[in-house]
């Protein structure tokens, strides 16, 4: 057997480069999180932060509006015995810094492979992008724009991908271009859990992975296979989860012939970044995938779980019709991707056992979704909302090049912004109390010109709260199909806007901004759109009150602290935020400034 040579590690001018950035990110968000605090150091903008194994590190930085030090990575220095020296090695720092982060020496390893992993993948980004300026990423096809963004700006380990080697790297990464075909089971119908919308069958979701020729070819192995479709469902599984989980946990059924491996067949897919949803290369088809892949990535193992499945399409079919018959939603200034079908199977080695980690729930199943390409009208063209904070070698922001080929003033076309994603979401929660998790993902921003003019809402397994108490205005919503949904109070589910779409995409936002658009401008911006909003309907004040925006303080979730608490051990469910010391909320701050 030959093993071959060659390693996705960057060299080392990029390695260093990606280390320094990511020290810089960890010592803010974690310093953001009050993991530790900064102190002042000589000069205004400097800070230093003395570690418990006696070293300090140093450098320079301001304070966002939301308490975040934005630091300057090229300013760190680490300082032992009265000696400084440039520091970039995010590795040595995590070790160094054991005491502050509280993980103990089973967990610490992990969290450093977490970090070598999550550096592979931004040296390969680094080197990807050195010569896009950022009206070049806009030019680029979607999902070639987003397999070169950075990830998650909150998560420091935003690509740990526990579990994948480097040649799973190479293969289903989306930063190193991977595609990959389909691995085909056929399932007993009896003990799959399965959801098909109206108007869907089976063929169509085939084609949207198989072209015709490939379709024979694997109609023609289950016949040579004698594998009666009246009793089985072809179910599509990411190759990588074939081989390293499904094939042993699954192993009974497969010997019963329960399952049937049929193998790879199919048209070439590519990752998304979230690694789960894959979208066909080869043709623009009408369904992307979405499956299970047991690995540890940012928060949790990626599987499937089988609660939301039976109501996807149904929820979607829902929903559709809602936003269609809503004046502040129609017209297409909201969209879905519909979750048109969705199958699961727990495996029967595990039968039993109460409290089992999840995961081992969740490692077979699949969400077929619409392709982002059906929501698009000609002239427009959509990106992740995370990404309006990348920031290109050029030095812009890809939210200024957009708001340069508009021709709109940068606060002018900051109000079209928030008209278009953050109106429509607080719309839905105080008239239907329904909140989407809206972070940088789950939500598609579409631009015709540079301009925004809607949305496209996807990612409704889970993703999706409804707030606890009365709502007449979403009383058409099946009782079966709001059960499993998971039912909130006010204070908690206005987080689903205020957290996900404030903190962790407009916190970024608007220091990346400063000081093109002043942070209190922003802010202020932000605030009189939404004042706007409630002002152009009075029956929903009461509302718009107990899903309060522009309180004077908010929670701090802190989502790399709860790593830290929980550790690595396997858990009956996924960690929990830690909640931090209460935040100033900007959206009261720029209120009272402009008062005053």
């Amino acid at each position: 057997m030959s093993i071959a040579v060659g390693t996705p590690v960057p060299g080392a001018a990029l390695w260093r480069q990606a280390s320094q950035r990511l020290l810089a990110k960890m010592i803010s968000e974690l310093a953001w999180e009050g993991a530790f605090e900064l102190d002042s150091g000589d000069a205004e903008g400097d800070f230093e932060l003395p570690l418990a194994c006696g070293v300090r590190y140093a450098g320079r930085a301001w304070r966002s509006i939301w308490d975040m030090p934005v630091i300057d990575p090229d300013s760190l220095r680490r300082v032992e015995d009265g000696r400084s020296i440039p520091a970039h090695d995010v590795l040595r720092f995590t070790r160094e810094a054991g005491a502050e982060l509280g993980l103990g020496p089973a967990d610490l390893p992990i969290y450093l492979r977490e970090l070598v992993q999550t550096l592979i993948a931004d040296g390969r980004l680094l080197e990807t992008n050195q010569d896009a300026d950022a009206a070049a990423l806009l030019a680029l096809p979607e999902l070639d724009l987003h397999a070169r963004l950075e990830g998650h700006p909150k998560a420091i380990t935003s690509k740990g991908r526990i579990g994948w080697g480097f040649e799973d790297l190479r293969t289903f990464a989306p930063e190193f271009g991977g595609v990959t075909r389909l691995f085909w089971l056929a399932i007993a119908r009896r003990g799959l859990t399965f959801a098909l919308a109206a108007g869907i069958d089976d063929e169509a979701l085939l084609a949207g992975a198989l072209d015709g020729e490939e379709r024979a070819r694997l109609h023609a192995e289950l016949r040579r296979r004698e594998i009666d479709p009246s009793h089985y469902r072809l179910v599509p599984l990411h190759p990588w989860q074939w081989d390293n989980v499904v094939a042993h946990w699954f192993a009974p059924e497969v010997a019963s012939g329960e399952i049937v491996p049929l193998g790879i067949f199919g048209d070439r897919f590519r990752p998304q970044p979230s690694l789960r949803t894959l979208s066909n290369a080869d043709r623009i088809a009408r369904y992307d995938v979405k499956l299970a892949i047991s690995i540890l990535n940012t928060s949790c193992i990626r599987g499937i779980p089988a609660r939301y499945i039976v109501i996807g399409p149904r929820l979607c079919t829902w929903l559709q019709a809602l936003l269609a018959a809503d004046p502040v939603l129609a017209e297409g200034k909201v969209r879905l991707l519909a979750e048109v079908a969705g199958a699961h199977r727990s495996p029967s080695l595990f039968e039993g056992i109460a409290d089992a980690p999840y995961q081992y729930d969740e490692a077979l199943g699949v969400i077929w979704r619409e392709r982002f390409d059906t929501q698009l009208r000609p002239g427009e063209r959509a990106l992740m909302l995370s990404a309006l904070h990348h920031r290109a070698a050029c030095g812009r922001l890809l939210a200024q090049a957009l708001m340069e080929e508009s021709g709109l003033a940068p606060e002018a076309w900051l109000e079209r912004l928030f008209e278009v994603v953050a109106v429509p979401l607080y719309h839905l929660l105080a008239r239907y109390g329904i909140a989407p998790i809206a972070h940088g993902q789950n939500i598609t921003l579409v631009v015709e010109g540079g301009c925004p003019v809607a949305i496209v809402l996807k990612d409704f397994q889970g993703d999706l709260d409804l707030a606890e108490g009365t709502f007449p205005e979403r009383a058409g919503l099946p009782d079966d199909v709001a059960l499993p949904l998971p039912k909130k109070p006010a204070q908690v589910i206005v987080h689903n806007i205020q957290t996900a779409l404030f903190v962790t995409v407009l916190r970024f936002l608007s220091a990346a901004l400063e000081p093109q658009v002043p942070e209190i401008r922003f802010w202020g911006i932000l605030g009189r759109t939404l004042r706007a909003h409630e002002a152009r309907h009075p029956a929903l004040q009461d509302r718009f009150r107990t899903f309060e925006l522009f309180a004077p303080t908010l929670p701090r979730v802190c989502i790399n602290r709860a790593r830290f608490a929980v550790g690595y051990a396997d858990n009956a469910a996924r960690p929990l935020p830690v909640v931090g010391p209460p935040l100033d909320n900007p959206l009261h701050l720029a209120a009272r400034h402009a008062g005053e």
